[in-house]
């Protein structure tokens, strides 16, 4: 085995321990999801309403709002820091969680408007394509 041999080894080596890295983590949300009922919830709502649609869009907007919070409390303890005119308070991290929350069932909504309109016109094609032939 060459040089070159060598390298590809490492390198298939190195892609493959980060794919378990990616799996693990992935597998680690998906726990923590299962652990705060998101996924259980989600699935019961799409067998009460027998939509599978109304499954995905509470799963869209419960991952929205549980992502967001925190993302929102800490961007509001980072722009503390570059503007002098917050106060230094606890309630710094609150009013960002509320608006991380906010900003994150938003994004999930507007994420279930585009697979809805996505989802419409593939649908459309095919059936426009279903005709044709």
């Amino acid at each position: 085995m060459g040089i070159p041999g060598l390298i590809a080894l490492i390198v298939m080596v190195v892609l493959i321990g980060v794919g378990i890295g990616i799996g693990l983590f992935a597998c680690m949300i998906a726990a923590g999801l299962a652990m705060l009922g998101v996924v259980s919830s989600s699935v019961a709502l799409g067998f009460f309403t027998k939509r599978p649609a109304t499954a995905v869009r509470a799963l869209l907007l419960q991952c929205g709002i549980l992502a967001g919070i925190p993302a929102g409390a800490v961007t509001a303890w980072v722009g503390r820091a570059f503007l002098d005119k917050v106060d230094a308070s606890w309630m710094i991290a609150v009013y960002g969680a509320i608006g991380g929350a906010f900003a994150g069932a938003v994004l999930a909504l507007l994420l279930d408007f585009i697979f809805r309109r996505t989802h419409a016109w593939v649908e459309q094609r095919v059936k426009r394509k279903a005709l044709v032939g």
